[in-house]
């Protein structure tokens, strides 16, 4: 009996409860408890990056047609294509791919100018699903980006085990294994180094993978947890989502898809949000392009070796 109790995949296919719904203190709220020094650190920063957090802008708009570049240069880049993997997801679970689902091709995606709107450097997030990673790696090639790491979410589904289940005998395609997980590449534009741009990055204040609940079957929706991993990590205040749905709709960034109710952009207003040189203490979200960090930060957060060490052994960048 208790081995069966320990046997998480005889577990899996017996109740349809994946084995990392047994993970403990994966939750944000929780995983830190045991690191007090993390759990402030990330306190910390979570309540500057709210606090000068712009308000939400987004942009009604069809991809194919819109005009990318009069949005001028961003530092972050966050795009889920619609792949024609969840289209395929949704025709296995005998649902009905609307015309908003329907899937872009590899050359569709690839006529996105999105070199021409990622500043030098710049930061872009691409969710592959699990079966795009060679798809996003080329389109990184066609845009100018260096594939730097890659965000992995592990899905659990312990609130929708009989929606989201393993069928005996259903075709899964050529997939070997169950597929549990999706991958997030993260690129880089230009070169970032860990000890003397720390005005625009903060490496190593979070993992590399999320663990949270799968939505129902068909529902494209990704973890919240990735936009707090991405405002952490990179003090570049100008964030654009691509594709975007109204869940997506956020303080600090501009998103844009055509699922959106309406449009809620005025450029010269979005602009005046990055131009000052300090921050505004009567509209805190107006100030310099970059978010700036404090003392209080500074004194937990990681860093690189101090330039002694650094010499010891070889240089070490960011990408």
């Amino acid at each position: 009996m208790q081995q069966k109790l320990n046997d998480l995949c005889k577990h899996f296919l017996d109740t349809n409860e994946r084995p990392q719904n047994s993970i403990k203190k994966y939750k944000p709220e929780e995983r830190f408890e045991d690191y007090p020094k993390s759990k402030e650190l990330i306190r910390l920063k979570s309540e500057l990056i709210k606090k000068h957090n712009h308000p939400p802008n987004y942009i009604k708009a069809d991809l194919r047609t819109f005009d990318l570049q009069q949005l001028g240069k961003f530092d972050v880049i966050l795009i889920d294509p619609p792949w024609a993997e969840y289209a395929k997801r949704l025709m296995q679970a005998n649902m009905q791919v609307k015309e908003h689902q329907q899937s872009w091709t590899l050359e569709e995606l690839k006529q996105l100018h999105i070199d021409k709107i990622a500043d030098i450097p710049s930061f872009i997030f691409l969710w592959c699903g699990s079966e795009h990673l060679d798809d996003g790696r080329e389109l990184f090639k066609t845009w100018g980006f260096k594939r730097c790491e890659d965000i992995v979410w592990l899905k659990t589904n312990k609130d929708h085990s009989k929606q989201n289940q393993y069928v005996a005998g259903q075709d899964y395609g050529d997939n070997l294994f169950r597929r549990v997980k999706e991958h997030c590449l993260v690129g880089l534009r230009g070169d970032v180094k860990r000890a003397s741009d720390q005005h625009f990055i903060h490496a190593n204040i979070d993992t590399d993978v999320i663990i949270t609940e799968e939505e129902v079957m068909g529902s494209t929706k990704k973890p919240e947890e990735l936009y707090e991993i991405i405002e952490r990590f990179c003090l570049g205040r100008k964030r654009i989502e691509l594709f975007g749905e109204i869940h997506n709709i956020r303080d600090g960034w501009l998103t844009i898809g055509t699922q959106l109710r309406d449009t809620r952009q005025m450029p010269q207003q979005y602009n005046s949000y990055f131009q000052q040189e300090q921050f505004s203490e009567e509209k805190p979200f107006m100030g310099p392009r970059y978010l700036q960090t404090t003392i209080e930060i500074e004194n937990l957060r990681p860093k690189s070796p101090p330039k002694e060490q650094q010499q010891q052994q070889p240089q070490t960048y960011f990408y």
